[in-house]
């Protein structure tokens, strides 16, 4: 009998010491991990702190490359608590696409499995478009005729052109004849001497156009 009791504690004694061990070495590895570092990158330069502000345009996407450093090859997760646009994340780079306008906000997230993580918040100002701005000069050529004039409208610019906003297309209003190109700068002879009004507008990729600029010329 005692024999029995004997071998039945020596069991219970192993048992608890297993577990216990088992404990001190979950413990023990969660005491020596490092939490891992979560990196990203904007036109080749790398992101200070742990947040973004910047501004998104509807279906332009946005890239940032993204670098997790840890001991173990985890996923990068993207939570997006506020709004609904899109984002598509690959083995470096995350792609985000704007498909609604107002405030946008997404969180980052790189966890181990032993629950240490780092994270990056991301706030986007989703935007459908910003309207170009026309802007132009009038140089007199002689050329052809002493009412040759030439009209330089390159100084236009889209003002969301580091989204790839760009301008597609330019109006020109000489005197009472009006007409379209894609040319930023034209020759025109007028009929006549006197005074004469000019208009320009310009229109961008997503097919908005400017407001119309003028400027009154003296031909002699």
């Amino acid at each position: 009998m005692k024999k029995v009791i004997y071998i039945t504690i020596t069991f219970a004694l192993i048992v608890q010491l297993f577990f216990t061990s088992c404990d001190n070495r979950k413990d023990y590895f969660v005491e020596i991990n490092k939490a891992p570092t979560l990196s990203l990158v904007k036109n080749g330069v790398a992101l200070t702190g742990n947040t973004l502000n910047d501004s998104l345009k509807i279906g332009e996407p946005y890239p940032l490359y993204y670098f997790i450093s840890d001991e173990e090859k985890i996923p990068l997760l993207a939570i997006q608590d506020q709004g609904k646009d899109l984002v598509n994340i690959g083995t470096e780079l995350i792609t985000f696409t704007g498909a609604n306008e107002g405030q946008s906000r997404f969180s980052l997230l790189a966890k181990d499995s032993f629950g240490a993580s780092a994270e990056f918040s991301i706030f986007f100002t989703v935007f459908r478009n910003i309207a170009p701005v026309a802007s132009f000069t009038v140089k007199k050529i002689g050329v052809s005729s002493p009412y040759e004039y030439e009209v330089d409208a390159t100084a236009s610019h889209d003002k969301d052109a580091r989204f790839n906003g760009k301008i597609v297309e330019y109006e020109y209003t000489l005197q009472n004849y009006t007409f379209s190109s894609t040319l930023s700068k034209i020759r025109y002879i007028f009929g006549s001497a006197g005074q004469k009004l000019i208009k320009v507008r310009v229109k961008d990729n997503t097919g908005d156009w400017s407001n119309i600029v003028s400027q009154y010329v003296v031909l002699n």
